[in-house]
Order: C-alpha cells, then structure tokens, then sequence
C-alpha cells in the first residue's frame, strides 16, 4: 500500500479564497492528499506529523489560471514559478499535447494543468496542420473525433460560418465541453449560436461599430492578426452598455489578452528589462536561444521599431508598423482605453472576464499572467475582481469550477501563498513564496536540467513574421533600357515590414495585403542577366539560424531592342 502523506497545514495567513467577500484573516487551510480538507479561521487540531507553512503576514490565494497560452517544451517551470498551476491551451499538434497534458497529470513531467483543444477548427487553413470543416455535418465528425481524442474544449479561428458553429457547439455541449471562438465580426450571433467565450475580446468591439464611415474602416482591416487589436480603434462606445448587458445575460466569457496592449501604456522599455533580466537565470540555460530572442523580439514584432531618437533604429525599412496591424501610436492608445472602458462595463454588468496571455508562442510564461493582472487593475478593475478572473471566472471559463479556481473544502489543492496583499497592491500576487498544486509544494527554482521527454514535434511558431512565400510575380522578364519598372509579388505571409530585394539590394516596397506587395526597380539596377528576387520579413537584427526570407524567383533582364537605323 501506499503510504499516507502527511497533511499539509497552512495558518496565519489572508485567506483571499476566489469567492469575492472579505479576506479571511488568521486562516487555517488544511491540505490531505490533493485535496482541501478544512478552511477555518483560527486554529484548527492536526495531527503532529503535519507539514507546517507559516503564513503570518502573508496571503493565500487559489493557484492562478492563464487561460490563453500556446504550451511549448520549456513552459512548465516559468508558469509554476509565478503561481500559474493551470493553463489553458489553444493550439498545438493534437497527439503531443495530449501526451504532454497527461505526462504532467501522472507526474512524470513538471508543470502547470493542461487544458487542451488541439490545433483547432478554422475558415481556411494557414498550415497543414489546421482543420477546416465545409459543412455542419464535417464540423459534427470532426468535433465527435476530438471529442474521443479526449480533448478539454473545442476552439474555432475566424471564418467558420454559423451554421457550422451551432453543430459543433451542440456536440460539445453534450460531452459537456465549452467552446471558444476568434471573431472578426459581431459575437452576438455566434454568442447564440454555442460559442461560450471568445479570445482576445474579439467580436466585442465589432457589435458596436455601426455607424457607415466605421463600418467602412473596420472592413479596410485586411492583416489577419490587425483584427484582434484594429476594431478596439473605431469601437462606439454608446453601445457599450448594451453588449455588456447581452453577454452579462448570456454569461459569455471574454478574454481580452491585455498584454498585447502593453506598449499602448508605455510598458515597453520596463517589460524588455524585466523579460531579460528573467532570461540571465542560470537554472533557465535549457530555454533555446531562439526562443529568448524570440520572446525578447516580440516587443519589436508587435509595436514596431523604437523611433528614430533612440539608438536600436537599426533595420533596413524603419517604419512604425506593427504585425498586429498598421496603428499609429495614438490609435492604439485611444483602441486600449475604449477596450478599458467596455471591460468596466462588462464586469459591473455581472460579465464574465478571464485572463490569458497568449504566453509561448508571444511572450513569456508566467510573468505575463501577472501583468495582465496589472493591466485589469489599470483598466479600472477592483484587485480582487482580477483575481477572480484568473481563479474564480477562469475555472468556471475551464468548465471545472467545482474542482478549481477558489480555496474551499473538497477541492483540489492547488493553492499559492504570496508575500504583502494584493487587494492593496495587486503586484504582490507576484511576491511568490509557496506553490502548491495538487496537494504537492512545488519546488519553484529553475533546474538547468529541466526537460521534457516528449518534445513538441515542430518548431514552428503562431505568431512573429513567419517565412514569406513568394509565388508569382510579374514580369518575369524587362529589358535594360525600360526604365523604373514596377514588379508584383503575390503570395503568403506578406506584412507591412515586409520588403523586396533584387539580387541581394532592397528595393523601395508596398505593402497591399498578406497575399500581394509591389516594389519599384530603379532603371540603375537593372542590369542584363538573371537575377534573384525575394521577398525579406525583417528581425531587428539578424540570426544566421532564423530563417525570414522567401525561396527566390528570377527575374530575366534582357538587351534593349535595337533601335532601327
């Protein structure tokens, strides 16, 4: 048989417990296996082989819930070590993060929970991984052959029409699953149609744009990624209160990934310092350098090159584009406070708001639940309101608020204690002194050792500027003497930073859209050969191991005609 372990006692601590009412002062919990056996004020009897934590002057809290993160190999010590004991995962290769979500459960593997939904339902594919139903009856099949994969929650990306959306709600309701949606229209039908929640807040700000002229530029939005952040620029904000009732009503969870706002709120310099001074550890020596590189470029990736002032004005295009979309500063300034201003109004309505991060594929695990915590705060919400949205909301969003997400008796022992109290300040919840998940303590140093025996099986990232594919271009061949001439590029994966060069020289260039550029070839360089074009997705510095350029095609210039004598 195996031996009983002994309980563990937590006392003298606040005991803020998810639910929402006052703090507990001077609070006993009492943890037996993996689960809370008693929550008391006072002390309580115990029996003297119980492990002691003294909380005196310090506060507990539910373990923390990121409710958006794309899981990678490296993740589980960053998450732990800042209080996340549960995450949520919305796009991964199916059978690895299956294995890895039940490697973590038995133990084998140190992490937080894993909720998990595979890669995910979308409009149209952008990898091969990516599964697209035509009809209501394909969404049906393939939400049941999910569904006995053994998935947590059912995601859908733009562009799945309704009717197929209703389907697969209906299947997954019945498994008693959730399902979570990105919009780049109006929620309300898709809210009625099944979807429970939605990412990023999307769909919110759209609902609201109803006069013509912002009807107009919402549909100019072409950037894929530009319609998570570019409707919160035009949202109306009369309507506010009338979405935030409907979905209040509806009960719809709304993520809105507030990080992605941060340079919006000035943020950017005190985050890079933070981010790379995490990054010296030591112990995290197992996390790849691409991948630091990576999570320290996202700061240029989505805000843009630093203005010409500062001393990183270092790349071959300098423009203040950015792959969430081409926003100027002040507009997404002006998108974040009109953002803030619906949160609020959600939230007073009796809404449901959550966090997540986006942490893995964007930026880094852990830190990035806490300053989404900041940014709710910020945004007008109480401290302990966005507490609950990373304990309390974030279970029920999970669909396990019986099991997670508050500090009551018969549920499972995922706890925190942090140092200082967050209702005052909620960048105490960042003062981790103890992590317990599952009834176990967490050790929450970083190990150089650190691994996974189940490595994700691709490298490729979500997000940042991804290997353009150039497919066409026109004309293929021009003749020395035809003066500036204009080429179009057609393909993929094409951004506003995006940028042409011919035979190794950039090339003035023309952002149209992710599938089309147009550059001008000065008559100076077009000399008689053949020589390569391709298309470059600028890095603020380069990386001989971070490939960012298309395969070439090759442009044929000829000898001028000879003029009749």
């Amino acid at each position: 048989m195996t031996a009983k372990k002994p309980l563990i006692v937590i006392q003298g601590g606040r005991l803020i417990d998810g639910n929402g009412g006052k703090p507990v002062d001077q609070a006993t919990v009492v943890i037996e296996n993996n689960r809370i056996q008693c929550v008391a004020q006072g002390k309580v009897d115990f029996s003297k082989e119980a492990r002691i934590i003294d909380a005196s002057g310090k506060t507990i809290l539910p373990g923390l819930i990121d409710n958006h993160v794309h899981y990678r190999n490296h993740s589980g010590e960053l998450f732990l070590a800042h209080g996340v004991t549960s995450v949520r995962d919305l796009g991964n290769p199916i059978d690895w993060i299956l294995a890895q979500r039940d490697a973590i459960a038995l133990g084998k593997v140190a992490g937080p929970r894993i909720f998990c939904a595979g890669p995910g339902f979308f409009g149209k594919a952008r990898r091969p991984d990516h599964i697209v139903p035509t009809s209501p009856e394909d969404g049906r099949r393939m939400t049941k052959a999910h569904i006995e994969r053994g998935v947590d929650f059912v995601n859908i990306y733009i562009g799945v029409p309704l009717d197929i959306i209703r389907t697969v709600a209906e299947e997954a309701h019945a498994a008693g699953l959730r399902v979570t949606d990105h919009l780049d229209a109006s929620i309300l039908p898709y809210a009625e149609a099944g979807v429970d929640g939605v990412e990023h807040a999307t769909g919110c700000a759209e609902v609201t744009i109803r006069s013509e002229e912002g009807r107009k530029k919402l549909a100019s939005i072409k950037l894929w990624l530009a319609k998570f952040l570019g409707p919160w620029t035009l949202a109306e904000r009369t309507h506010f209160a009338e979405v935030a009732e409907f979905l209040a009503k509806r009960g719809t969870f709304i993520e809105p990934t507030m990080v992605l706002w941060g340079s919006s709120l000035g943020m950017r310099d005190k985050w890079e310092r933070e981010d790379y001074e995490l990054l010296k550890n030591p112990g995290l020596s197992y996390i790849p350098e691409d991948q630091r590189l990576f999570w320290l470029d996202h700061h240029y990736v989505a805000y843009g090159v630093r203005p010409k002032e500062e001393p990183e004005q270092d790349v071959v295009i300098a423009n203040r584009y950015s792959i969430y979309g081409i926003l100027p500063e002040d507009q997404l300034r002006e998108g974040h406070r009109r953002l803030q201003k619906f949160l609020c109004q959600l939230v007073k309505a009796g809404g449901n708001v959550v966090t997540g991060t986006d942490a893995g594929a964007a930026v880094i695990p852990g830190i990035s639940l806490h300053r989404e915590l900041d940014l709710m705060v910020k945004a007008g919400l109480s401290p302990m309101q966005a507490i609950q949205a990373a304990t309390k909301v974030g279970a029920d969003y999970l669909g396990k608020l019986s099991e997670l997400g508050t500090v009551e008796e018969g549920k499972l022992a995922d706890l925190i204690v942090v140092r200082g109290n967050p209702l005052e300040d909620i960048t105490h919840a960042r003062r981790i002194d103890v992590v317990i998940k599952n009834g176990e303590i967490v050790d929450t140093r970083y190990h150089e050792s650190f691994s996974t025996p189940i490595p994700r099986p691709t490298n490729q990232e979500f997000y940042g500027y991804p290997v353009p594919k150039l497919e066409e271009m026109s004309p293929k061949v021009i003749s020395e003497r035809d003066g500036d001439m204009e080429l179009i590029l057609k393909g993929k994966d094409f951004f506003p930073n995006s940028y042409v060069c011919f035979g190794g020289s950039p090339i003035p260039t023309h952002f149209t859209s992710q599938e089309k550029l147009t550059a001008i070839l000065p008559s100076h360089l077009a000399r008689v050969g053949t020589s390569p074009i391709v298309v470059m997705n600028p890095m603020p510095r380069e990386f001989p191991d971070r490939e960012n350029v298309s395969r070439p095609l090759f442009l044929i210039v000829k000898f001028a005609n000879l003029s009749p004598s």
